[in-house]
């Protein structure tokens, strides 16, 4: 009898630490499947993008910049251009026109009172005009002062330009990003950034490259 009682005992402690077992076996099966079913439940995901709450269709932009590469001659510009914006992402800068005033660094007067000597006659940017597909593939929208919103983007650019030179013209590519600030629904601030890369030359053993960086700060008006 002794013995029975004993074989009843080491069953029965089996028997409850098979079904504790099965139990925590259970548990975590039965949470990811309350996860799951919740997950599944909701009606949207829990990451939110909101819409932009600016979005033209055409704007019009007019800017003062500058041409800072020659040492000796700066460039400082006015232009003027327009933009189709097809979506959110992608726009055509349709024409852009860009007229450079020259003048002469105080780096030209000193090599001549000093040395005796003048720079080489480089050639020097008169105008050009461009055309660009524009890839807009940041906006953002942050908080100025804790006191108002202030929404803005970024714009890459590609295309081709042609340009007048003091004594050639020439093709070129110009490549570029801006950042827009938008002040209001129809005005905004824009700083842009423009390397040009023209080439000259009647051949390939007489060809020539000018590069130019244009740097602008101006404003659009969209509608």
């Amino acid at each position: 009898m002794r013995m029975d009682l004993r074989r009843y005992t080491r069953c029965a402690s089996a028997l409850l630490a098979a079904l504790a077992c099965v139990a925590g076996a259970a548990a975590p099966a039965s949470a990811q499947s309350d996860a799951a079913s919740d997950e599944s439940a909701r009606p949207y995901s829990s990451v939110v993008v909101q819409n932009r709450l600016f979005d033209p269709t055409h704007e019009l932009s007019i800017a003062v910049g500058s041409l800072p590469l020659d040492a000796f001659t700066k460039g400082v510009t006015l232009s003027g251009s327009y933009t189709l914006h097809f979506s959110s992402f992608f726009a055509w800068e349709v024409g852009q026109f860009v007229y450079s005033f020259q003048y002469d660094t105080a780096l030209r007067d000193e090599l001549d009172a000093t040395l005796g000597l003048q720079p080489l006659p480089f050639e020097l940017m008169d105008f050009y005009v461009s055309t660009n597909a524009v890839f807009k593939p940041l906006y953002w929208k942050g908080a100025w002062m804790n006191s108002a919103l202030a929404h803005g983007e970024l714009l890459l650019n590609a295309g081709f330009a042609y340009g007048w030179f003091t004594r050639s013209q020439r093709p070129g590519l110009d490549l570029g990003a801006a950042v827009r600030l938008f002040a209001t629904e129809n005005l905004s601030i824009r700083l842009n950034t423009r390397y040009l890369l023209f080439v000259g030359g009647e051949s390939l053993e007489t060809i020539d490259v000018k590069d130019e960086l244009w740097i602008s700060l101006g404003t659009s008006l969209s509608f």
